[in-house]
């Protein structure tokens, strides 16, 4: 006979699942990666460490899932705020306004999404990589667009994007590891106000 799951099973499985993927968010956004260990996860998650098994394979597992999870949260909030816009400079800032609120409402998963590298876990190093390059290919576009509108000189769009992520990048990490107070609105704004001049926004 075959044994169906009944919807409190799933759920009640469901939600331990949840238990262990933010127990792992709040340590591995205060651990590096090798000193987070299972049984840290699993003893956050309240739950017995042979449990955390049945759930995930390995810690590899964990972070790919984590990670994808943090990352589509991110993206959703990206696509949200820019929907209402067509002109490239208003998608950018858009862009960024997303990350701003994200990061500063979580300072948390920032870290785990921009401060936990390098790290010796080949799987999170991957993971990582694939988010900034996203992220870079995403400013690109709107490059692209700007340049081919003539609204920024010429310029190699593929390095423009890279150098914008990264500087957006480190100016958040100091933001989120600062223990000034911060007049959020300011900085946002002039953060954008010195990106777009970068690129040539006159």
């Amino acid at each position: 006979m075959v044994y169906h799951k009944t919807e409190k099973v799933l759920e009640k499985q469901q939600s331990r699942k949840r238990k262990i993927l933010n127990a792992a968010r709040e340590l591995l956004a205060e651990k590096e990666m090798g000193s987070a260990s299972i049984k840290a996860i699993a003893k956050k998650a309240g739950i017995a460490t042979g449990t955390f098994y049945l759930y995930f394979k390995d810690k590899d597992a964990l972070i790919d899932t984590m990670l994808k999870e943090i990352y589509k949260e991110l993206l959703d909030l990206i696509k949200k705020e820019r929907a209402p816009y067509t002109n490239g400079f208003d998608k950018l800032e858009a862009t960024m306004k997303a990350c701003i609120n994200m990061f500063m409402s979580k300072k948390n998963l920032a870290r785990i999404l921009l401060d936990l590298t390098p790290q010796n876990n080949a799987v999170f190093n991957t993971k990582f990589t694939d988010i900034i390059n996203d992220l870079i290919w995403l400013t690109k576009i709107d490059l692209d667009e700007l340049m081919e509108q003539k609204l920024i000189p010429e310029q190699d769009t593929q390095v423009s994007a890279t150098a914008f992520v990264g500087a957006f990048r480190e100016v958040i990490l100091a933001w989120i590891n600062s223990d000034e107070p911060l007049n959020e609105e300011q900085a946002y704004r002039t953060l954008i106000n010195f990106n777009l001049r970068g690129l040539g926004k006159s």
